[in-house]
């Protein structure tokens, strides 16, 4: 019934900075730069900028996807990190910010990865009905090597009415999930 992608290795490369504030983050925008800072339970945060260019191209890969990369600080080695913000301006659509949780590759990580639907469901094909996403995104517990990107789900035996819980999710190797059992997540309605 359902399928999992494991994560792709996505990187990005930042740089330290030591300045913060308004005014720092201000010119560091002016030069294609985006103020950023990395956390985490095995580290202290830390100051970094990215380069819009690389964080645009970023961005779109992951898609909708679960937002895990691969982050390159002062050319160290890379560690796997969480986006768990980016800040937009609300009129300009430009970068404000963006937070990064790294992780350690022994630390049990909760985040929430999408659901995305496979095949035609017969209650669409034969009888009208219209596919409905209940839930776009499921809660699941993991280490960093076991996070998927998104998990596809086969919606092709789903009647008009029918649904797939939480419940009926595949069993992933090393992945639980958080959500309650009887949780919708597709439906096909008339």
């Amino acid at each position: 019934m359902s399928d999992f992608t494991k994560m792709k290795q996505l990187t990005i490369n930042a740089s330290s900075r030591k300045n913060g504030g308004s005014a720092h983050s201000g010119r560091l925008r002016l030069e294609g730069k985006v103020p950023a800072v990395a956390y985490g339970k095995t580290r202290e945060p830390s100051k970094l900028s990215v380069d819009v260019r690389e964080l645009r191209v970023l961005l779109k890969a992951i898609g909708n996807n679960a937002p895990v990369v691969q982050l390159v600080e002062d050319n160290s080695k890379p560690r796997t990190s969480i986006i768990q913000e980016v800040q937009r301006h609300a009129i300009k659509d430009t970068y404000i910010h963006v937070d990064f949780r790294q992780v350690a590759d022994d630390e049990v990580v909760v985040l929430d990865i999408p659901v995305h639907p496979s095949g035609k469901a017969t209650g669409v094909k034969n009888d009208g009905g219209t596919l409905e996403t209940v839930a776009h995104k499921v809660s699941v517990r993991c280490l960093p090597k076991d996070i998927p990107d998104f998990i596809e789900v086969d919606v092709t035996e789903l009647a008009v009415g029918d649904l797939i819980h939480i419940k009926e999710l595949p069993a992933l190797e090393g992945v639980g999930y958080l959500d309650h059992a009887e949780q919708p997540v597709f439906t096909v309605i008339m």
